[in-house]
């Protein structure tokens, strides 16, 4: 096991970029990802690098993450991403056979040695990663973890798989999304010894089963039918779970994704219906279920606009390029997660010094730390009061309308509401 420095770097370096990206995330079902047995998250992939960053660095728990081998192959990213809690999982196509081989067995051992000692490991049951709102066909190497850590244990270990959902409400370039992480029903492994010993083959397809019956109650699938539809309920869902001030929401999210998942065609001439009285009106989802608006981060924001308005475009600027580099560089759709969020973070350290050396130079004493901190938090503050302006500027609209119009919207709000509110 290596020195974990890096780790708090990197976690602490992602704290300016994450808060520029993710306006809101919400965990569910926390009271699943127990704290006295050793876990293995078994959750789907839609956005490479950060996928890991949601669990390492904001669910407050100590998680470990593999990652495809091949990144592992020389030396020093080896050594770098090890000491970030990211471990190998070598694939067929990773790395030679005797590399993957002896490759996989290290992972084991050092596997075993965390979960001896209760952390979380994250494994991307896919087996790959691309940014779409869709689940690929599930591989084997979630059962392959369980199983042999049954065995190295002579079947005494209590581990839990845990199924875990992660849904982003949009993905790169647009910044200030919604994500939402739930973690269900774990399965302890030690409830299937039996099955383990007599029939492996039966406990991987049981597992997987089990794990893909998680994902399509929770993960929002738009791909297929019904795609425009199921996108704007996406929306209305989050809109229903939108608190002002909080980042990080625990446990209080409402609303059923899998009824969005089972959309036909009458659900859909509803939300349709209740889409076209939004157009026609020229309103928003979030003004009819009249969603808060974050006065204090305006308030801020306005507050230090001589100098955090400024920052606020640089920042957009650098994010702009970060977006136009990686596009150009990288053809890898998969890849580019991961570089923008290197890139992002080095952007973030590089404002920070920055902003920090011009604040010393012009300001009196200490004063240059006051001018740096809110500078940079204003300038956060700034993404949110204007990526939420459409809401405001709808509401001056939604204001204007008769009591009769807004009546009839809601009330087809509302219906979209009840659908989607009905226990499975």
């Amino acid at each position: 096991m290596v020195n974990e420095w890096m780790f708090h770097f990197v976690r602490n370096s992602l704290r300016l970029p994450t808060g520029v990206i993710i306006r809101k995330i919400h965990f569910d079902g926390i009271e699943n990802f127990t704290k006295d047995v050793p876990v293995l998250l078994a959750c789907n992939h839609p956005n490479s690098f950060f996928d890991g960053v949601i669990f390492e660095h904001i669910s407050g728990r100590r998680v470990y993450t593999l990652a495809r081998g091949d990144a592992f192959l020389k030396p020093k990213p080896n050594y770098m991403l090890r000491s970030m809690r990211i471990l190998p999982i070598f694939r067929a196509r990773d790395a030679d056979a005797k590399t993957a081989r002896s490759g996989n067995a290290r992972t084991m051992d050092e596997l075993y040695e965390r979960f001896k000692l209760k952390h979380g490991i994250l494994i991307f049951t896919e087996g790959s990663a691309y940014p779409e709102k869709a689940i690929r066909p599930l591989k084997n190497g979630t059962a392959g973890i369980a199983i042999e850590m049954a065995k190295r244990s002579n079947f005494t270990m209590d581990l839990h798989v845990v199924p875990t959902a992660l849904n982003y409400t949009s993905f790169w370039p647009h910044i200030q999304k919604t994500v939402h992480v739930t973690y269900e029903k774990p399965i302890p492994i030690m409830d299937y010894v039996e099955m383990i010993k007599n029939d492996e083959k039966g406990f991987t397809q049981m597992l997987n089963s089990k794990i893909q019956a998680n994902f399509d109650r929770n993960v929002v699938i738009t791909k297929g039918d019904f795609t425009a539809e199921k996108e704007f309920l996406h929306e209305v869902i989050v809109n229903e779970n939108y608190e002002t001030a909080a980042f990080k929401i625990n446990d209080r999210w409402k609303l059923s994704v899998y009824k969005i998942n089972q959309m036909n065609a009458d659900f859909a001439e509803k939300v349709n219906a209740y889409m076209a009285d939004l157009k026609k009106h020229k309103v928003l989802d979030s003004n009819v279920g009249n969603r808060g608006f974050d006065y204090l981060s305006a308030l801020l924001a306005i507050v230090t606009m001589g100098w955090s308005l400024p920052i606020y475009f640089i920042w957009l600027l650098l994010f702009k390029l970060n977006d136009r580099f990686v596009h150009r560089k990288f053809k890898n759709i998969v890849f580019r997660d991961a570089v923008k969020a290197l890139v992002g973070m080095l952007q973030g350290i590089g404002l920070v010094i920055g902003v920090a050396i011009t604040a010393a130079v012009l300001t009196p004493s200490y004063w240059w730390l006051l001018f740096t901190i809110s500078g940079i938090y204003g300038a956060i503050c700034w993404f949110r009061t204007i990526d939420a302006f459409p809401h405001l500027w709808s509401e001056l609209q939604w204001l204007g309308l008769s009591d009769n119009v807004k009546k009839e919207i809601t009330k087809k709000r509302e219906g979209i509401i009840d659908a989607l509110s009905n226990s499975l």
